[in-house]
């Protein structure tokens, strides 16, 4: 018995030692296992957070395709002739404002400086003048609304090495940071003329490539964003309309008189400084105006930008715009004209088109503090 008993007893040490190493390994492999499993779900996590915000990025972006950008305003058409004040539409043309870069006064021999701060102070001025012009140098007539073209390069963008060594804000951010300085003036110009029309076409700064886009080149650029993104937060404002189409340029009708704007970067500058680029925007008007017959989509106007040389040549179909930017250091390098940093403003009456013309002078250097 006792021999039995003492074997017993040994035999069921020897099992509980192995049980309970046994229980140490299952243990072991359940922590293990309870390890890997938090990091598969600590991944699958970081999946689901990518996905879900990719998910809302999709759905921002269709908000903005969403957004009123092809609406055409009824207050423009074409009008009958009434007794009493003429009728008229302010085109107040914004372009070329290159938000972001920066020229160092140091560079430019103390003629032109501009930065953000500079930027917001010249935008304000330009909305500012705008109506300030409206309303006491052109008398006789009664607004009915205001077109408000913004033709391009609203951004520096980085197609030159140069601009993203020396620009002060990156594009997104510059995007950011200029919304509510247009958002602040379109309210301005919309409680003050009752009706504002906004049309969009992109620049060749504002691109997301090196080389210039021929296809998708508004879908690529930094300007179309702008404006879509304000069309998405301003959406829905009576007497408020938009259109950014997805070509490279924008027509608009006032009283019948068709406008056609484009950036003009595909308009190749040739000839001599002397001539400014009034010959290569001649020639590249009279060759869009026959592609435009071609098309049977006429125009009789034409504004572009780029050139950042104010020429408001009505008469010839041509109304060039300056810069906000205003002189710069490519300029002066090139002994271009130098002129201040303007924009242009239309006077269009239904029976006469474009029947005045004025620059916007946007800079002011007491006001600027430098």
């Amino acid at each position: 018995m006792n021999e039995s008993g003492g074997f017993s007893e040994a035999l069921s040490a020897e099992e509980r030692k192995l049980t309970e190493e046994a229980l140490r390994r299952d243990n072991y492999d359940l922590g293990h296992k309870a390890e890997e499993a938090e990091r598969k779900a600590a991944t699958l996590k970081v999946v689901a957070d990518e996905k879900e915000t990719a998910l809302q990025e999709a759905y921002r972006e269709l908000s903005l395709y969403k957004a009123p950008k092809g609406r055409k305003p009824r207050w423009a058409l074409a009008k009958k002739k009434e007794t009493g004040p003429e009728r008229a539409t302010i085109i107040a043309f914004l372009s070329d404002t290159h938000y972001g870069e920066v020229v160092r006064a140091e560079e430019m021999g103390d003629y032109n400086k501009y930065n953000m701060s500079i930027a917001e102070i010249r935008t304000k001025a330009f909305f500012e003048k705008v109506i300030s012009a409206s309303r006491k140098y052109i008398g006789g007539v009664e607004y009915d609304g205001i077109v408000l073209p913004l033709g391009g390069d609203l951004v520096s963008g980085t197609i030159h090495e140069e601009l993203s060594e020396t620009n002060e804000l990156t594009t997104y951010d510059t995007i950011l940071a200029v919304l509510p300085w247009l958002e602040y003036g379109i309210a301005n110009l919309l409680e003050v003329f009752g009706k504002v029309h906004v049309v969009s076409a992109p620049g060749n700064h504002g691109r997301d490539s090196k080389k210039p886009r021929h296809k998708l080149r508004a879908a690529h650029n930094a300007d179309t964003l702008l404006s879509r993104l304000l069309a998405f937060h301003m959406q829905g404002i009576d007497g408020l309309t938009f259109d950014i189409p997805e070509a490279m340029d924008v027509d608009f009708d006032v009283y019948g008189h068709v406008f056609s704007m484009e950036h003009g970067d595909n308009f190749r500058f040739s000839g001599t400084s002397e001539i400014g680029a009034y010959g290569p925007v001649k020639r590249g008007t009279l060759r869009k105006s026959r592609q435009r017959q071609g098309e049977n989509r006429p125009f009789e106007y034409l504004l572009v930008g780029h050139f950042h040389q104010y020429i408001p040549a009505w008469t010839q179909g041509i109304i060039m715009n300056g810069s906000v930017k205003g002189y710069d250091e490519y300029a002066q390098s090139w002994k271009f004209s130098v002129e201040p940093a303007q924009q242009g403003l239309l006077v269009v009456t239904p029976d006469k088109g474009v029947a005045q013309a004025l620059p916007i002078i946007v800079q002011d250097r007491m006001k600027e503090g430098w």
